[in-house]
């Protein structure tokens, strides 16, 4: 949960920025900061067998998802598409901190409907490139799945397709290196 602590922080940091700048950011975009960051706070506060932790994790990337997609959208906007796009690598930065828990980090949606080169339609997750570092048939996979995938500078790889192939996916990366780590 310290990723999405950090990640809401960096928002807060860009919102400041684009408020300094003279831009009025909508009370909804506001508002949605504040639910992400006290969800994540709260999630990291819940023991690990809790029941309510994965819907509170939830909730709390899905807010943020929404704040990240109408700030990039704003700053690009009113500031243009290269001061978008930094805070965009500043956002991911702070979603990728250490800080992640196991289950997490070998699979973490970023929390982003703003991504570079990935159609609209598409669904996408970045995954931790040391994560995928014991699955000898990856592109195998990726093809028998029809997705694509893209190695980024930040380590990970950025993986996109429809949403329920991308679901099915990470079952079989998850039941994968289960199998590595028995």
């Amino acid at each position: 949960m310290n990723n999405y602590i950090n990640a809401a922080r960096t928002m807060e940091d860009m919102m400041l920025e684009l408020m300094e700048q003279g831009f009025a950011v909508p009370e909804h975009v506001l508002e949605d900061l504040k639910t992400g960051r006290t969800l994540a706070r709260i999630a990291q506060r819940l023991p690990e067998e809790d029941e309510d932790d994965a819907g509170t994790i939830q909730r709390a990337l899905f807010a943020l998802q929404n704040v990240e997609m109408n700030l990039l959208s704003l700053a690009e906007m009113l500031v243009g598409l290269e001061y978008a796009e930094n805070w965009q690598k500043k956002i991911a930065d702070a979603f990728s901190r250490e800080g992640e828990d196991e289950e997490e980090a070998i699979a973490t949606v970023t929390a982003s409907k703003f991504l570079q080169g990935v159609p609209k339609s598409e669904h996408w997750v970045r995954i931790k490139a040391s994560e995928l570092e014991g699955i000898t048939n990856l592109n195998e996979l990726l093809d028998r799945f029809m997705l694509t995938a893209k190695q980024q500078d930040d380590g990970f790889i950025l993986i996109y397709g429809k949403k329920e192939v991308v679901s099915e996916f990470l079952k079989e990366v998850r039941r994968i290196a289960g199998k590595m780590g028995s």
